[in-house]
């Protein structure tokens, strides 16, 4: 059962939320997370004192007053809540280490080991959907489970042995899915499975989640650089994605977008025009401290405390049928930063605006969630069982 750790104030639009809590995990384990975030992060800003892009900083200046009065209902409704993590001896043993490695607890590099792979994905049969029951007993190579659909249709925790440069431990939640492979040849294998499962009447997925790796300054300069950077993904593959047939025609689609003017033009203007959807709705997740702060001061010109997550519906839907479908608010989520590339789960928040026992999908994934399909070149990555004690 997934936990619900997200606690709302007096505004239902705000809400609190602890990252690493949200993700799916045993009841017996407790997920590992980053460090917390002491003090506001110190950014210089531009010597020129013109910000880096003004359309950002235009657009932010009217989401400004938002995001300072949810804080002070934040600090309202929450302040029994803040330090968030107030033990430091409980913080200490969960967290994750950057020299874990140099420890020998990091889980393999998934994307370095499947560059040899690729030619796998020629012979791969797009309506494979493999039932780990039986086959969790044994242990598998990568290249068992790269580019075809695993499944685990029980309803509990299964571990998965891969062999990979050694044998690691995976943990596949109950009733999930999961897609391992590269995006542009593994997308007849997810348009596939969403048409073609046994759970798809009508065919399609009631709520698809994306987290595109974005091209950025950052990314290209920082050591981890973007696991998508680094394999044969262009952002404008985005195109080849069959939405239409993915996304059920009262479908919601979820998808974070940069902060960058130009990357959010290109969504609005090329990409969903190209999917044949409509915006709805607009999250922000504002970063905090422990202590309930933003990450970088509101006044910072050159770096902003949040990142959005734009909510889109099919364009034709027109509720001709009178399918109920809740009307979608804006939010404004707040949680503590964790790993790099790491989200809030949006299991707990979405689902009361969709159908009773929606059919889920994430695409870019990094970690597995109970009950859906999640599909990536990363997929498995935060289910390692070194992710938890």
């Amino acid at each position: 059962m997934q936990p619900n750790t997200s606690v709302r104030g007096s505004h239902a639009d705000i809400i609190l939320i602890d990252i690493a809590a949200s993700l799916s995990s045993p009841s017996f384990l407790t997920r590992k997370s980053a460090a917390a975030v002491a003090e506001p992060f110190a950014v210089s800003e531009p010597r020129s004192g013109v910000p880096f892009d003004q359309g950002l900083a235009d657009r932010y200046e009217h989401r400004k007053q938002w995001i300072q009065a949810s804080l002070a209902v934040l600090h309202r409704d929450f302040r029994d809540r803040f330090p968030l993590r107030p033990d430091p001896t409980h913080d200490a043993d969960l967290q994750i280490r950057s020299s874990s490695s140099a420890n020998g607890e990091s889980g393999p590099d998934l994307l370095a080991y499947q560059e040899s792979l690729g030619a796998m994905l020629q012979s791969y049969h797009e309506d494979t959907d493999i039932d780990l029951t039986a086959i969790s007993l044994h242990e598998l190579s990568l290249a068992d489970v790269y580019g075809a659909v695993h499944s685990n249709p029980l309803p509990y925790w299964l571990t998965l042995k891969v062999a990979i440069d050694k044998s690691y431990e995976y943990m596949i939640p109950p009733q999930s899915s999961f897609l391992l492979g590269p995006f542009t040849g593994t997308i007849p294998a997810f348009t596939s499975f969403a048409c073609a499962s046994a759970n798809a009447n009508p065919p399609g997925f009631d709520f698809i989640l994306l987290d595109p790796p974005w091209p950025n300054r950052s990314a290209h300069r920082a050591r981890h650089q973007n696991a998508y950077k680094t394999s044969t993904f262009d952002i404008y593959d985005l195109f080849k994605l069959n939405v239409s047939k993915g996304l059920r025609a009262h479908g919601l689609l979820g998808i974070w977008v940069t902060n960058s003017t130009k990357w959010r033009s290109f969504t609005f203007d090329k990409l969903f025009p190209a999917w044949k959807v409509r915006p709805v709705a607009e999250w922000l997740w504002v970063k905090i401290t422990n202590s309930g702060e933003p990450i970088f001061a509101l006044d910072n010109v050159a770096r902003k405390p949040y990142e959005s997550l734009i909510f889109v519906r099919p364009a034709s839907h027109d509720n001709s049928d009178h399918t109920p479908t809740p009307a979608l608010p804006d939010k404004i989520v707040f949680a503590m930063p964790d790993i790099h590339s790491r989200k809030p789960c949006l299991k707990g928040l979405v689902e009361a605006y969709l159908p009773p026992e929606p059919r889920c999908a994430e695409i870019f994934a990094r970690n597995l969630t109970e009950g859906w399909f999640s599909w990536g070149n990363e997929v498995l990555k935060g289910n390692w069982r070194g992710c938890w004690v």
